[in-house]
């Protein structure tokens, strides 16, 4: 008889903790879900804005430079803040 309430114990217990584990992992999965779609957001947002930028500029050269001239310093710009970012990220991951 003492074993079967020492397993009726430990049973009881085991489904306490599991109860318990499964509120935090609930609460880290949301958590972890609100983070993942604010990042997605601030991507499309940043990458908007950037976009922005890059055709304000263009359209500020091209009265300057003219259209291809204008359209090759916007791209050669971005390129380098591209590899500015990938560099940053590279070394960030090291």
């Amino acid at each position: 008889m003492r074993v079967a309430d020492l397993v009726e114990a430990e049973g009881r217990s085991f489904s306490k903790s599991m109860r318990e584990e499964g509120r935090v992992l609930r609460s880290a999965a949301s958590r972890l879900g609100f983070a993942g779609a604010a990042l997605v957001l601030s991507s499309i947002f940043f990458a908007l804005g950037f976009l922005a930028c890059l055709i304000s500029i263009y359209l500020g050269l091209v009265p300057q430079v003219g259209s291809p001239t204008a359209a090759a310093l916007t791209g050669v710009l971005a390129i380098a803040l591209g590899l500015g970012l990938l560099v940053v990220a590279h070394k960030a991951a090291q």
